[in-house]
This record gives C-alpha cells, sequence and structure tokens, in this order.
C-alpha cells in the first residue's frame, strides 16, 4: 500500500511539474485537497516562498493561496502555509509537527470570510499535528517543487459565532516562486512575517 501510495504521489508530481508553466509566468503553481470533517474539496491557486527573519531565526515560508495569490487578504483568505526554521529550502522531506519546542515545520489549513470584523467571521483555522512537507526540486531561478500530506486540528467558527473543534487534512503538489517578505505583508494576513 505505501509503495503504491509512493508511486501515485511521485508520478503526481512528476505530471504536475512537467505540465507547470510557471518558468513563464510570476509565480508559481499548486493543487492539492483539503478535508475538514469529512468534506473534501479540490484546491490549486499560486504558491509562494519567502526568508523572513523571525524570534527564532530564518525561517522559510511558503504559501499556497487558493486562486490567486491576492485573493486572499484580511477581509478573506483561504490558503495552506507551512514554516520551517532556515534561511534557504533544500531537497528532502521535512516532519511536520504542532509541538512549538519542536521547531521541524509548522502547517496551518486556513479560510476565512468576513475576517475584518470579529462579530462576522466564519471559516476553519487548523494546525497541522502530523505529516510531511518535501522539497523534490530546487533551482538557482528562485523555483521550489514539491509535494505535502498532513493531518490537521483546531476551530470551525460558524456565521452565528458559535465555534466546534474540527480536524482534516490537506496534501498535494507544488511548484512555488521566491518573492520578498514585503509581498506577504501586503496581504495584510497576520502570518508572524
Amino acid at each position: 500500500m505505501l509503495r503504491t501510495l509512493s508511486l501515485f504521489t511521485l508520478l503526481l508530481t512528476a505530471g504536475f511539474v512537467a505540465g507547470c508553466d510557471s518558468q513563464d509566468s510570476l509565480l508559481g503553481e499548486f493543487v492539492g485537497a483539503v478535508t475538514i470533517d469529512g468534506r473534501g474539496r479540490g484546491v490549486e491557486g499560486e504558491a509562494v516562498y519567502t526568508v523572513a527573519e523571525t524570534a527564532y531565526g530564518p525561517e522559510i515560508v511558503l504559501g499556497l493561496f487558493v486562486g490567486d495569490l491576492f485573493e486572499s487578504d484580511r477581509d478573506e483568505y483561504d490558503y495552506v502555509l507551512f514554516r520551517l526554521p532556515g534561511d534557504r529550502p533544500g531537497v528532502g522531506a521535512v516532519t511536520i509537527d504542532d509541538d512549538p519546542g519542536y521547531r521541524i515545520a509548522q502547517a496551518t489549513i486556513a479560510r476565512a470570510q468576513d475576517a475584518d470584523d470579529v462579530l462576522e467571521t466564519f471559516g476553519e483555522l487548523l494546525t497541522g499535528t502530523d505529516g510531511t512537507l518535501a522539497f523534490t526540486a530546487v533551482d538557482s531561478h528562485g523555483f521550489v517543487a514539491g509535494t505535502y500530506r498532513f493531518q490537521a486540528e483546531g476551530l470551525r467558527i460558524l456565521e452565528n459565532a458559535n465555534q466546534s473543534r474540527a480536524t482534516g487534512s490537506a496534501g498535494g503538489v507544488f511548484e512555488a516562486r521566491y518573492v520578498s517578505p514585503s509581498t506577504f505583508r501586503r496581504l495584510g494576513l497576520d502570518l508572524g512575517i
């Protein structure tokens, strides 16, 4: 089973990266799936990464934004985000964990509407608890390619401001382009950058 899943992931990655035209566009791309409380949806959009200086030292921040990058802002957003220590990505896999003392990689699934009004916000915010982020290619033109798969736990906020626990997962492939930290800051999202 594991061999079949690995082969499928490899073929999916090869097919995606081979068919991706990001070398001709400004930003990278990703395709994947997000499941929250048993309801799944396909996701695709723009993929970018940066290196930001934080209180813990330099961190690589990889953002997979559903649709266009700038459709996600302080009012409405839909993304999968990864943070890992380092000043440049390298080929290899890292473990995703939610323990802040175990800083291998952190992952977030976030989707919200009306986020600029605390009383009207609704959506989901989940933190990765177990999984893998793998960089399969890094080139000198500022592109990285890879795969991700992780489990997550967090909150679902309903339109009537009620909250409930939520569980989920995310997985897919990406080819991301380097952008400056200011590109992430312009979104107005609290990403800690």
